[in-house]
């Protein structure tokens, strides 16, 4: 499967430090710095969280904000419209990038 296999496919993105780089799909819509930071915030309190709770190590998250669904791991993002989308695609293809990184 490629990235355009993804039914309701905004984009995918890759995180370097702060800066936001386009891997396929649409132009970004959205400040690359705060998106950035709330990915961040999310991975820091999921970190603390997964501590807490005695699992392995957290690798990523998938949220969903109105219509917008973002899932996030190994520094790459997947932005979908989350009504339309199959999210075990979205899964699968973050899942092969950990593999592949």
């Amino acid at each position: 499967m490629a990235y355009q296999d993804i039914p309701g496919l905004i984009g995918v993105y890759k995180i370097s430090g702060n800066t936001v780089s386009k891997i396929y799909g649409e132009d970004l819509k959205m400040d690359p710095n705060k998106l950035v930071s709330i990915l961040m915030e999310n991975m820091r309190i999921g970190e603390e969280e997964y501590k807490k709770l005695g699992y392995g190590p957290f690798l990523g998250f998938a949220m969903i904000l109105d219509n917008v669904g973002i899932a996030y791991l190994n520094e790459t993002i997947i932005v979908v419209d989350a009504v339309k989308t199959d999210w075990s695609k979205v899964l699968e293809e973050l899942r092969k990038g950990v593999v592949t990184a």
